[in-house]
C-alpha cells in the first residue's frame, strides 16, 4: 500500500508541477530556516568537540569587589585564586584561564604577513575539562607550566597553514608578541561559536611575565577567569557563597559578590553575563518557540491555503473513489502521504541549503539570530565542524519537522474534503 502511495505522489509531482515545485521550495525555506535555528542552538547547549563535558561544566567569569567609597566588577586576580579559590571541595577539576582579549598575532622574519590568531593562556588542568583531540604531539605538561616553559600547542588549521602539515609542525618555533615558543602538539580545530574551548594557540600563562599580579591577595579582581568540573552545581555554587561571606565578614567595608556563581557553562553559552539578575531562562526559551512555531505556522498556513485549492479540483476523483467504495480513513491516509513525499523532497532541499550556509561561513547566521551570540569573536570566519551539522539529533529534529509540516499544512484541507457528500462531490 505504501508503494502505492509514493507510486501515485510521484505521478501528482509529474502532472503538477507548479504546484509541487511551489511546495517543495515553501518546504525547503521552511525547514532551512528552522533547522539553522536548532543547529546553532544544538552547537551551544549540546556537548560538543572539544566540550563534551558541557554538562559538568561551570564557570567564573568576574566578580564584584566593593570598599566604602567605590564599587568593581571584572574577573579575578591570581593571587585572589590561589588564596580563597584553589582547594574548592565540591571541584573535581579547576581551570584557570588568562583573559586575552581580541586577537593575538604570529610573527615571521621573512616576508610574510603576520597571522591573526585566537591565543588561550591557560594550565594544564585546561586540556582535562576540554577533549581536544591530538593529531600530532600532546599539550604542554606540569613540568612545562611550573617552569615557564615556552610551549605551545596550535590547530591544525593553524599547522597546516604555516608548516604544510600537523607533524612538520611538531618541534618548530612560532613567534607570538616577539616571543618564540616551541610547537609540543597540535590538536584539531574546533569551531570559533565556543568561543570558550575555540583557539588556534594555546599556551601556559606562566610565560606571560607578570603574570602573578598584585601580590595583594585582597586586592580581589584581576585578569583570570575560571572554568570548573563539578557534579554538584548547587553545592559549588553554595560553597563559593561560603567563601564570600568569610571574606566579608573578616574584611570591615570590603564586599565580595560572586553573583551565584560559578554558572553553568550552558547559561555562559548564551552570552548571558553572571550580574544579570534579570535574566529569565523560562522566558528565554518560551520566546525561542515562539520564534520556532512561527518558522513552522507560518508556511504550514501557507501551504494548507494550496492544497485546500488542489482539493476542490480533485473533488470529482474522490468522488468516484468514494462511489467504488474508498474509505474516507484511506483516501486522508493518501494524500497525508502525497504531501509528506513533497516535504521529503523539500526537506532534503532544505538540510542541503543549510549545510552550505553553515559550511561556509555561520557568522552571519549568528548576526541575524540576536545579541545573545556577541560574546563570538567578532574577527573570527565561524564555521561549524562536520560533527556538528551532521549530528544525529539534527537529523531527528529535521525528520520531525517534516512530519509536523505535512499534518498541519495537509490535514485540515483533505478532512474538509473527504467530508463531502459523494454527490456533490461528483458534480
Amino acid at each position: 500500500m505504501l508503494l502505492i502511495h509514493l507510486k501515485q505522489a510521484w505521478q501528482l509531482l509529474r502532472q503538477n508541477k507548479l504546484f509541487s515545485g511551489i511546495y517543495v521550495f515553501g518546504t525547503a525555506i521552511a525547514i532551512a530556516s528552522t533547522t539553522i535555528f536548532a543547529i546553532i542552538y544544538y552547537v551551544k547547549l549540546a556537548p560538543v568537540y572539544p566540550e563534551y563535558k558541557r554538562e559538568r561544566m561551570s564557570v567564573i567569569l568576574a566578580a564584584e569587589h566593593s570598599d566604602e567609597t567605590s564599587s568593581s566588577q571584572g574577573a579575578l586576580s591570581y593571587q585572589s585564586i590561589k588564596q580563597y579559590l584553589s582547594d574548592l571541595k565540591n571541584a573535581e577539576t579547576t581551570s584557570i584561564l588568562l583573559n586575552t582579549w581580541g586577537t593575538s598575532s604570529i610573527d615571521f622574519s621573512d616576508e610574510r604577513d603576520a597571522i591573526n590568531v585566537i591565543l588561550k593562556q591557560t594550565d594544564t588542568d585546561f586540556f582535562k575539562v576540554f577533549n581536544y583531540d591530538f593529531i600530532a604531539g600532546a599539550p604542554f605538561n606540569d613540568i612545562d607550566f611550573d617552569s615557564g616553559l615556552r610551549k605551545a600547542a596550535i590547530s591544525d588549521r593553524l599547522a597546516e597553514e604555516i608548516f604544510g602539515s600537523a607533524d612538520e609542525a611538531i618541534g618548530k618555533t612560532i613567534s607570538i608578541k616577539f616571543k618564540k615558543y616551541d610547537i609540543c602538539g597540535v590538536f584539531r580545530e574546533g569551531s570559533a561559536i565556543n568561543d570558550m574551548s575555540f583557539a588556534h594557540v594555546i599556551v601556559p600563562f606562566t610565560t606571560v611575565k607578570g603574570y602573578e599580579g598584585n601580590p595583594d591577595p585582597d586586592n580581589f579582581l584581576g585578569s583570570y577567569s575560571m572554568i570548573f568540573l563539578s557534579d554538584n552545581l548547587p553545592a559549588l555554587q553554595a560553597e563559593l557563597a561560603e567563601v564570600a561571606a568569610r571574606y566579608n565578614s573578616s574584611h570591615n567595608g570590603r564586599q565580595l559578590n560572586f553573583w551565584n556563581q560559578p554558572q553553568a557553562a550552558s547559561i555562559t553559552s548564551l552570552g548571558v553575563w553572571p550580574s544579570d539578575s534579570d535574566f529569565d531562562l523560562s522566558g528565554f526559551i518560551r520566546f525561542n518557540v515562539m520564534i520556532l512555531l512561527s518558522l513552522l505556522i507560518v508556511p504550514a498556513l501557507n501551504m494548507s491555503g494550496m492544497i485546500a485549492g488542489r482539493m476542490d479540483s480533485r473533488q470529482s476523483e474522490l468522488g468516484v473513489r468514494k462511489a467504488f467504495g474508498a474509505t474516507a480513513k484511506s483516501l486522508l491516509g493518501q494524500v497525508l502521504w502525497e504531501n509528506l513525499f513533497l516535504t521529503i523532497i523539500g526537506g532534503l532541499i532544505g538540510l542541503g541549503l543549510t549545510w552550505i550556509v553553515l559550511s561556509t561561513d555561520a557568522t552571519f547566521v549568528l548576526s541575524i539570530l540576536g545579541d545573545q551570540w556577541s560574546s563570538v569573536n567578532s574577527s573570527v570566519t565561524i564555521r561549524l565542524t562536520p560533527d556538528m551539522m551532521f549530528a544525529p539529533a539534527v537529523f531527528i529534529f529535521a525528520f520531525a519537522v517534516c512530519l509536523i509540516l505535512n499534518v498541519l499544512s495537509a490535514m485540515l484541507p483533505a478532512w474538509i474534503a473527504l467530508r463531502r457528500p459523494i454527490v456533490k462531490s461528483l458534480k
